[in-house]
């Protein structure tokens, strides 16, 4: 199976060299970890990923950033990607924050600052899987329906020969 994408977003890099090593060490066979310093840069780099053919299946974004906050920036992955993981992953966001990233954002997972991957790892795990039967599950509804597009073709046809 091809790699899936793991975007990272926060405005402080040594949260972010952290979170892509322990992610590697736990997902890199299985993705890529990509980062980036803001909500638009992080926007930025999930648009270029998939215009590429590539599959963001996690989100994790700080929610105290300069520009885009961390809800607003998983509302509008909500938008572009609804099936993508989304973890707000803060040491700073207050209830309302949280609120509206589950909300608006479809957020999947709530963590807070310092995290421990050894805990989480299971969580983000079981997500992946999770998003990766839903994908899979898509897929084999859109043969299912391209098939019985055929079939009623094939009926229409043998009803006009009649």
């Amino acid at each position: 199976m091809e790699k899936g994408f793991i975007i990272c977003i926060d405005d402080e890099r040594a949260v972010l060299e952290t979170l892509r090593e322990q992610l590697l060490r736990f997902f890199g066979a299985s993705h890529d970890v990509e980062l980036a310093t803001s909500g638009e840069e992080g926007l930025a780099l999930i648009k270029d990923i998939m215009s590429q053919g590539g599959s963001v299946e996690v989100v994790i974004t700080d929610q105290v950033m300069p520009g885009l906050k961390g809800d607003e920036l998983l509302e509008e992955v909500h938008r572009m990607l609804p099936e993508t993981i989304k973890i707000l992953l803060t040491g700073q966001a207050g209830l309302k924050d949280a609120i509206d990233a589950i909300n608006r954002g479809g957020l999947n997972l709530y963590v807070e600052k310092p995290w421990n991957m050894e805990e989480i790892h299971v969580d983000i795990e079981r997500l992946i899987l999770r998003y990766r039967d839903n994908v899979e599950n898509h897929r084999l509804l859109r043969r299912l329906e391209a098939r019985v597009r055929e079939l009623e073709e094939q009926v229409q046809e043998i009803e006009s020969q009649n």
